[in-house]
C-alpha cells in the first residue's frame, strides 16, 4: 500500500511538472537578441584572406543561395568595426529566402533582390527597390528618395526643425546634418548585436539634447531610457500561430508628442511618431488623431475595445498576424489591455501593398461578406 502510494505520488508530482510548463509556455518570455555564431560569419579582423580583401560594399551586395556574401566590390581598406559589410548588405539576399542560416548565426533578411516567399514581421523592401515608392520606406542603399513626398508624411519638425535630416528622409546618406546615421540607422540608431539589454529590436532614441554628435553615453539605455519594449519571436515570425509571434507594447495612457513620449511609453507608436508625429496624439484641426470618437484620424495607442463591432477579435486566443495589436504588458497579454497601433495596419520595412499596408485597401467593401483586414476588428462592418 505504501508503495503505491509513492508510485501516485510521483505520477502527481511529474503532472504538477508538466502542467505547469504548459503554463509558463502559454505566456510569451524574451529571448535572446545577441548575436551567436562564429564571428568571420560578420567581422574580417583585417580585411585580408589569401591576398584578397574580403568586405564588400556598393549596390547588389547580398547572401547567395549557398550562404556566401557575393555582389557588389570589394572594399580594400581597413573597415569600420571590423564588419565585412553594411547593415544593408548583411540583411540583404539574392534568393527568396528570408532568413539566412550560417555556422549557427541566423540572419533576418529585410530585402530580397527577388521577390520573397516569406516576408518578416517588419516587412521587406523588395517592392519600393523595384521602384513603387508607395509600397515602402524609401532607404538609403536601397532605394532613391521618395518621388512623391519631400519628407515623412506627418512630419512635424519639432525640435530638430526642418534643417535636420534625421526625422525626414532615411533615403539620405550619413552626413553631419543626420549625425552620420543615415540608412537603417535612422531607426535603429544604436545596434546592440552582442547584448541582451531589452532594446526591442534596437529600436532606440538619441536621448535628449544631442547637441553636434551622438555619443556613446546615448547608447546607454538606464540614463536614456528611449526604446522601445517587446516580446521577441525567435524567427522573426518566419513561422507564425496563436501563440508564435511578436508581442509588441502599446499603452492607453493619452500622451501628445511632446519629443519626451518614446522614454515615457516605450511603445512601438511612440517611436514612430518620432516621425510622423502628426498621425498620433490629440491634437484637433488638422494636426493628430483627435482624443475621442468620431476620430478625425485612425487612432493608435488606444485600447482596442472588447465590445461591440469588436468583440469577436479575441486577439488573446485568435491572435491575427494580418492586423496585430499590442499590449500594456507584452509578456502577460490580456484582452482588456489589447492595443491599437501603427504596425495593427502597417509593415514597417515595406508590403506588397500600398503605404505599407498589410492589405489591399481596396478590397474592404462594406457588406460583401469580406473577412480580414480591416474586418479582423470591425467584424459587423463587412
Amino acid at each position: 500500500m505504501t508503495r503505491r502510494a509513492n508510485v501516485l505520488t510521483d505520477v502527481f508530482c511529474v503532472l504538477i511538472v508538466i502542467l505547469s510548463l504548459m503554463f509558463l509556455m502559454s505566456f510569451p518570455t524574451s529571448l535572446s537578441a545577441k548575436v551567436t555564431g562564429i564571428c568571420s560569419n560578420c567581422h574580417t579582423m583585417h580585411n585580408s584572406q589569401n591576398g584578397d580583401d574580403v568586405a564588400r560594399t556598393g549596390t547588389g551586395v547580398g547572401w547567395d543561395g549557398s550562404g556566401q556574401l557575393t555582389g557588389g566590390s570589394t572594399a580594400g581598406g581597413a573597415q569600420m568595426t571590423t564588419l565585412i559589410t553594411s547593415c544593408v548588405g548583411c540583411h540583404t539576399s539574392t534568393t527568396n529566402q528570408t532568413v539566412v542560416n550560417l555556422g549557427g548565426s541566423s540572419i533576418p533578411i529585410v530585402y530580397n533582390t527577388v521577390q520573397p516567399v516569406q516576408p518578416l514581421a517588419g516587412g521587406n523592401f523588395y517592392w519600393v527597390a523595384q521602384g513603387d515608392d508607395t509600397k515602402g520606406h524609401n532607404v538609403y542603399g536601397i532605394s532613391a528618395a521618395d518621388s512623391n513626398l519631400g519628407e515623412a508624411p506627418g512630419f512635424t519638425g519639432g525640435a530638430c526643425g526642418s534643417g535636420s535630416r534625421c526625422h525626414v528622409s532615411l533615403a539620405q546618406p550619413p552626413s553631419p546634418s543626420n549625425f552620420n546615421r543615415g540608412s537603417c540607422q535612422g531607426c535603429h540608431v544604436f545596434t546592440y548585436h552582442h547584448e541582451d539589454n531589452g532594446v526591442y529590436r534596437f529600436l532606440k532614441g538619441h536621448g535628449a539634447s544631442i547637441g553636434s554628435s551622438l555619443s556613446n553615453a546615448r547608447r546607454n539605455i538606464t540614463t536614456y531610457p528611449d526604446y522601445v519594449l517587446g516580446v521577441e519571436d525567435s524567427d522573426w515570425e518566419k513561422t507564425t500561430s496563436a501563440v508564435d509571434h511578436n508581442y509588441y507594447k502599446g499603452t492607453t495612457t493619452a500622451y501628445t508628442n511632446d519629443g519626451d513620449e518614446l522614454t515615457n511609453q516605450q511603445t512601438l507608436t511612440s517611436f514612430c511618431s518620432g516621425c510622423h508625429g502628426d498621425f498620433h496624439g490629440p491634437q484637433s484641426g488638422n494636426d493628430g488623431m483627435g482624443s475621442a470618437s468620431p476620430w478625425i484620424r485612425h487612432p493608435t495607442d488606444i485600447a482596442l475595445p472588447a465590445t461591440g463591432e469588436y468583440s469577436s477579435y479575441n486577439p488573446v486566443t485568435a491572435y491575427s498576424t494580418e492586423a496585430p495589436v499590442a499590449w500594456v504588458n507584452p509578456s502577460t497579454p490580456d484582452r482588456a489591455e489589447a492595443i491599437v497601433m501603427c504596425l495593427s495596419c502597417h509593415k514597417a520595412h515595406g508590403s506588397d501593398q500600398s503605404d505599407m499596408l498589410r492589405w489591399d485597401y481596396t478590397d474592404m467593401i462594406v457588406a460583401s461578406g469580406n473577412s480580414g483586414g480591416c474586418f479582423t476588428c470591425h467584424t459587423d462592418k463587412n
